[in-house]
C-alpha cells in the first residue's frame, strides 16, 4: 500500500462519486444561502459546512493520518504507530492518567502522554489547528465565492472553529474517560463505540465525529466481526480498562497486521 492515497477498500469510482454529489449538494445550499436574509443564511451555513466538515475529517484521518504518503510519514507515525498500537490499541483502549493527549514533541519514541497540562493543549491545540486549516480551502472559501454573504461566511467560520474544537476535544475525552458531562450523552456513548471499531479495523469508521462519508465511501461498520470479537475484548471490557487484564496484551500485532493491510 506504500505510495496508496485511499484506503484499500474504497475504489477510486466510490470515492469520486461520493464526493461529487456531497459538493454539489454543498454547492447549492451555499448558492441559495446567499440569497437569503442573515437569519436563514447562517442557518444554512450551518447544513454547508457540516458534511464539508465530514469530507475534510474523512480526509485527514484517513489519509493524513492513516495513509503511506512519504512526505506525511511523520503525521502517520504519530497517529497510527503512537496513538494506535503503542498508548491505545484495542486491548488499551482507554488510560486514566492526568492529560487527555499524547506528547508529540521530541524525542517521539517511546510514545507517551503529555506530562503536563499545557502540553496536552498544545497537542489538542495543533489537532485544532490542523482541522480548521484544511476547512479554510475547504469550507471557507467556498463558503465566499458561493454565497457572497457576509453572515453564511460568518456562521461557516464559527460552524468549522466549533466543529475542529469537538473533533479534538471529543477524541480526548473517549480515550480518558474521567466522568465528564457529554461522556453522560446517548450521541457520546454511540461515538465511543463507533472508534472502537476503528481501533480494530483502522480502515473502518475513518470519521469520528461525523459519519457522513464512511456512509458515502463504504468505510461505515456498526459492530466487530465474529473473528474480531473472538480475538479482542468486547467494547464494554475495553472502555471499563479491564481488556489489558483480561488478555494480557494479546491482539496487536493482529491489529497492526490487518492495519497494514488496510
Amino acid at each position: 500500500m506504500r505510495g496508496r492515497l485511499l484506503p484499500r477498500r474504497v475504489p477510486a469510482w466510490r470515492f469520486a462519486l461520493g464526493t461529487t454529489l456531497l459538493l454539489a449538494a454543498c454547492g447549492k445550499v451555499a448558492w441559495i444561502g446567499g440569497t437569503l436574509p442573515w437569519p436563514l443564511a447562517a442557518t444554512a451555513a450551518v447544513l454547508f459546512t457540516v458534511p464539508l466538515c465530514s469530507l475534510g475529517e474523512w480526509l485527514v484521518h484517513g489519509i493524513m493520518y492513516h495513509g503511506r504518503l512519504p512526505l506525511l510519514a511523520r503525521i502517520r507515525t504519530i497517529h497510527h504507530d503512537g496513538h494506535h498500537f503503542a498508548l491505545f490499541p484495542p486491548e488499551r483502549y482507554v488510560q486514566d492518567g492526568p492529560t487527555s493527549f499524547m506528547r508529540v514533541r521530541a524525542p517521539m519514541t517511546p510514545f507517551r502522554m503529555a506530562e503536563s497540562a499545557f502540553e496536552s493543549a498544545v497537542t489538542m491545540g495543533s489537532q485544532v489547528a490542523l482541522h480548521f486549516a484544511v476547512g479554510i480551502p475547504l469550507v471557507l472559501l467556498p463558503a465566499w465565492a458561493l454565497s457572497r454573504s457576509g453572515p453564511f461566511l460568518a456562521s461557516s467560520v464559527a460552524t468549522l472553529a466549533l466543529v475542529s474544537w469537538l473533533l479534538a476535544y471529543v477524541h480526548g475525552a473517549i480515550h480518558t474517560p474521567r466522568g465528564r458531562f457529554i461522556e453522560r450523552q446517548a450521541w457520546f456513548r454511540w461515538l465511543d463505540h463507533h472508534h472502537y471499531v476503528h481501533h480494530v479495523d483502522v480502515g473502518a469508521n475513518i470519521n469520528f465525529m461525523l459519519p457522513l462519508c464512511d456512509l458515502l465511501f463504504g468505510t461505515q461498520r456498526g459492530s466487530l466481526t465474529e473473528s474480531e470479537a473472538r480475538r479482542y475484548p468486547p467494547f464494554a471490557s475495553a472502555k471499563a480498562g479491564t481488556a489489558g487484564r483480561l488478555i494480557a496484551g494479546a491482539g496487536s500485532a493482529d491489529a497492526r497486521t490487518a492495519a497494514d493491510a488496510a
